[in-house]
């Protein structure tokens, strides 16, 4: 019997995102059950520091989230950093991660960015309704990071 080697999801090498998305599911898989990966998802929520009111604008709520979330993504210095705030628990602690995701890379990378990782940590449980609300962050954050890039390339001298 010949046996065939399953084919494995090799990570691009070019993803910036892959050490930190490893790391994460590292520290989830290290869980003893779901209810302790919800309580570290907590308190990573609880990690993440209020917006200032001043961000807390129409351009920077995320839209087709069912919780109230704000995504405000700073590109100074051709750097990403990312704060946000929800009045969800649960939408905080999956905000923090992509906060933990994004930190330091470039507004072009983000275009690579999916959430595919967030279905290994095996925490979702919840309705149909809040994987829409994962595609509206994951597209809001691509926008803003389009936003930054534009207006890079528009402050740069012409050749």
């Amino acid at each position: 019997m010949t046996t065939h080697p399953q084919p494995t999801k090799e990570p691009m090498p070019d993803n910036p995102f892959i050490a930190q998305e490893e790391r994460i599911l590292a520290e989830f898989t290290a869980l003893p059950d779901l209810d302790a990966k919800y309580t570290y998802l907590f308190q990573l929520a609880e990690t993440l520091p209020p917006l200032d009111p001043a961000q807390k604008t129409e351009a920077n709520r995320v839209r087709g989230c069912q919780s109230d979330l704000w995504f405000h993504l700073d590109c100074a210095g051709g750097k990403m950093h990312l704060s946000a705030e929800s009045d969800s628990l649960v939408i905080s602690g999956i905000a923090a991660l992509l906060v933990q995701l994004v930190e330091g890379c470039r507004p072009e990378e983000i275009e690579g960015l999916n959430l595919d990782f967030i279905d290994r940590l095996s925490i979702w449980k919840l309705p149909s309704q809040r994987n829409n609300s994962l595609l509206a962050m994951l597209e809001h954050l691509k926008t803003q990071a389009r936003t930054c890039l534009n207006n890079r390339n528009r402050s740069r001298p012409n050749a």
